[in-house]
């Protein structure tokens, strides 16, 4: 049983029971499609593949300005018996008139252009010299040297890009010019923040003694906007129950996701669990973690759509949605990979730690770390000792380190793999 007001009744899980439990009542779920713009599409989800639609290149063409031959004719050239050819036209970029050679023929051509018909090479310029209507070759070229021929690129009908691909600047470039406009993607699931506290105030108010600017909200919008979410900051929840529990059903009506800042602890002002409960299809997952500072975690589901409870200090705010937040936000947005692949796909660094660190037995801790480059190339790791209250440690912070649950202690000198945030 959950207890709002005795901590001790509460049962600590490991963290991935936590969230493999989490992310399977989740099931498969992920957000509709949407068609927009190939150009506004950076970084969304892909929802279908990318079919060519033709060969590209969408003809044989030159790599290289210099003379389109047929390379059997140049077999013997070099600096000191060069060939001689007849040049019998040109062809320039974006010119469709086509030629065609015959034997010991040989037509001038630009970068991008369209091949001769009976040319298979080109020689690139400095190695020729024009003689009226003649041309020397200095330099012998094998078949289909400084050329492309059409389709090498990409073949019609080939997949270009695999559904559930996250679009980069140069997938848009590739999409534009196999002729597309427009592409489905995931739409990005919408995020509530509702941040509680009666002593909160917003960033435009000056707080005033006991009382504290509210700022988990914006960090929180900021991570959300890195998954592909999009964020809607609630007004600030005072310490009401009625209140929250009104606020978390409104921000259902219009959100695939409602997270709540603060309030998931255990003392007797944090309503966030009795609220959950007291709303109809409400399903509570877990409320406490083995984990630090995180340990007083919330994860629900009312009418399937995930609710979670975050700790209202800044660094256990932020290590919490990491841990459990972005999972399911990379899976609502399209993205194919596992949560569990996603959680080791964080950029890491190996670096030797400054100084020891304890934890404590059987709770898995996070601790904030600030980097060093040393003279030698080496990276020190210094962790940060401060209070998950204290926003500057998270702030100075450049990622952090994991002990597991079976580990009490990291000694100074020892190798550590450290996070980057």
């Amino acid at each position: 049983m959950y207890s709002i007001n005795n901590e001790s009744a509460i049962k600590y899980e490991p963290v991935e029971v936590v969230l493999k439990r989490y992310m399977t009542e989740l099931g498969e779920k992920t957000s509709s499609p949407e068609e927009i713009n190939v150009e506004d599409s950076m970084s969304r989800i892909l929802y279908d593949d990318i079919i060519a639609q033709y060969d590209l290149p969408t003809y044989n063409k030159s790599l290289v300005d210099g003379y389109a031959v047929n390379s059997r004719d140049v077999a013997q050239s070099d600096t000191d018996t060069p060939v001689i050819l007849e040049v019998i036209g040109e062809v320039q970029a974006g010119n469709t008139a086509k030629l065609t050679i015959s034997k010991k023929q040989a037509v001038k051509i630009s970068t991008g252009s369209i091949l001769p018909e009976n040319t298979d090479s080109v020689v690139m310029a400095e190695y020729t010299a024009t003689e009226g209507n003649k041309v020397k070759i200095f330099k012998s070229v094998l078949m289909s040297e400084n050329i492309a021929k059409k389709g090498e690129d990409i073949t019609k009908g080939e997949i270009f890009i695999r559904k559930k691909r996250k679009i980069r600047p140069q997938d848009i470039g590739g999409i534009l010019g196999l002729g597309y406009r427009k592409v489905r993607v995931y739409k990005q699931p919408i995020v509530s923040v509702i941040p509680t506290g009666s002593e909160l105030v917003s960033i435009d108010e000056s707080p005033k003694p006991g009382q504290l600017i509210e700022t988990n909200s914006h960090v929180l919008k900021g991570l959300i906007r890195q998954l592909c979410g999009v964020s809607i900051i609630r007004p600030i929840v005072k310490d009401n129950i009625d209140t929250l529990k009104e606020s978390i059903c409104n921000s259902l009506k219009d959100s695939d996701v409602v997270i709540i800042s603060g309030g998931s602890s255990f003392g007797t002002k944090d309503y966030t669990l009795d609220a959950i409960k007291s709303i109809p299809n409400s399903k509570i997952i877990a409320h406490g973690v083995a984990m630090r500072p995180v340990k007083h975690t919330l994860l629900a589901f009312i009418d399937g759509k995930p609710v979670i409870g975050l700790p209202g200090y800044p660094v256990s705010s932020v290590t919490s949605f990491l841990t459990f937040a972005k999972p399911v936000l990379v899976q609502l947005a399209g993205n194919p990979r596992s949560f569990w692949q996603e959680r080791k796909d964080n950029v890491k660094l190996d670096a030797i730690l400054a100084r020891d660190v304890e934890s404590p037995k059987g709770i898995e801790d996070y601790v904030r770390v600030r980097l060093k480059l040393l003279d030698n190339g080496k990276i020190t790791a210094y962790p940060y000792a401060g209070k998950s209250s204290f926003l500057s440690t998270l702030v100075k912070a450049h990622g952090i380190i994991k002990l597991t649950p079976d580990c009490t202690k990291l000694y100074e000198g020892d190798r550590v793999q450290v996070s980057l945030f």
